[in-house]
C-alpha cells in the first residue's frame, strides 16, 4: 500500500468520526434543549489527528512523486 492510498484511509477515517460526532449527538440529545452537548468530545480529536495524519501522508506522497519525476 503506498503513501497516497494510506492517506485516502486516514482522511475518509477522520470524515467517518466527525460525521458520528454529530450522529450521536443528534441522537444523545434527541428531546433535551441542548443537542450538542455530548460527553464524547474525544471523537472529534481523533477526527482531527487522523485527519493530521491523512493530510501528511498525501503531502510527503505527492513531494516523492514530484522528486522522482524530476530525477527523470
Amino acid at each position: 500500500m503506498n503513501r497516497a492510498m494510506t492517506g485516502t484511509i486516514f482522511c475518509f477515517i477522520s470524515a467517518m468520526l466527525y460525521s458520528s460526532y454529530y450522529l450521536c449527538a443528534a441522537i444523545t440529545g434527541a428531546g433535551q434543549l441542548n443537542p450538542f452537548y455530548a460527553p464524547f468530545g474525544s471523537l472529534k480529536v481523533f477526527a482531527v489527528i487522523a485527519l493530521i495524519i491523512g493530510v501528511a501522508y498525501l503531502i510527503i506522497s505527492e513531494y516523492e512523486y514530484f522528486n522522482k519525476k524530476k530525477k527523470n
